[in-house]
């Protein structure tokens, strides 16, 4: 066991706490960790300091929605330290898109006959970079569902009562952000819907890195993306993408970066600290 770079705590639409997810990887053995929450680092000084204390190493990253070519790209920004110059101002903005969402959805619902008070079901989110997860929790509070995997179904997709369209920055504008705090520009799981074909483009606009371990890649495509960062120099990554008690349980544990990579990992972050391109260390 050695690394997971991709974790989501409470803070943004996780279940665990930093504490429980820095326990949780104590008790499995892994040796660094990155909390990865969706448009926020609230979560940074806790974790951090539960880390400290596991002797753990900590990296601290950030997940961001943004759009390439009219599709949906998640970036992962890591960084060399917790000191956020640029994207902290964006980071808010970030946040206020998701809050606005998550009202305009859940009001949607009332109109459409959800028996909830709109307002509660809003105080009680207490987060400040919600998403569609909130909402679908707060589904199956109120009985409306049984889980949320059928509040998505019902209520929260494309076409269904609830549906609010995210408004996202440019994939490249955030990679810039990120560069200006000093950070690594990941593309998080590219095998979920990612062509190959925007691989090769982000890679042109500055990408530092892909994530080449994650649960939902099976070992072809394992394969394929460690290809893939070693053809365009990019550094590999890799976590379990874990979000804590949701459907299927805890990912933790399931999926790591080996050692070696995260090693290579870690120089070309210190490389970036002191200026230097990160693609000097590839797998």
């Amino acid at each position: 066991m050695f690394a997971d770079l991709h974790l989501h705590s409470h803070f943004s639409d996780g279940t665990f706490s930093p504490e429980e997810i820095v326990g949780c990887a104590s008790e499995l053995g892994l040796r660094a960790l990155a909390l990865t929450d969706h448009d926020t680092t609230d979560g940074w000084e806790e974790m951090g300091r539960h880390c400290q204390q596991q002797g753990i190493r900590w990296v601290p990253g950030i997940e961001l929605s943004t759009r390439h070519q009219g599709q949906e790209v998640h970036l992962l920004g890591y960084f060399p330290h917790a000191e956020l110059n640029v994207l902290k101002r964006k980071v808010k903005e970030f946040q206020e898109r998701r809050q606005n969402r998550v009202r305009q959805m859940v009001h949607r619902l009332t109109e459409h006959g959800i028996d909830w008070d709109a307002e509660s079901v809003l105080a009680g989110i207490q987060c400040d970079a919600p998403g569609r997860p909130h909402v679908a929790r707060a589904l199956v509070e109120h009985g409306v569902v049984s889980n949320v995997s059928n509040a998505f179904r019902k209520f929260l997709r494309d076409g269904k009562p609830g549906w609010v369209p995210s408004e996202y920055p440019s994939t490249s504008e955030m990679i810039r952000a990120i560069h200006a705090d000093h950070g690594m520009a990941v593309l998080a799981h590219p095998g979920l819907g990612i062509s190959n074909e925007f691989v090769v483009d982000l890679s042109s606009q500055g990408l530092d890195g892909l994530e080449v371990y994650h649960t939902a890649h099976k070992p072809s495509l394992v394969k394929k993306y460690r290809h893939f960062a070693t053809k365009y120099r990019l550094v590999a990554t890799g976590g379990s993408d874990c979000h804590g008690h949701i459907s299927g349980g805890p990912r933790m544990g399931k999926t790591m970066l080996p050692a070696a990579e995260f090693e290579s990992f870690a120089e070309a972050l210190g490389k970036k600290e002191h200026g230097q391109s990160a693609v000097a260390c590839v797998i």
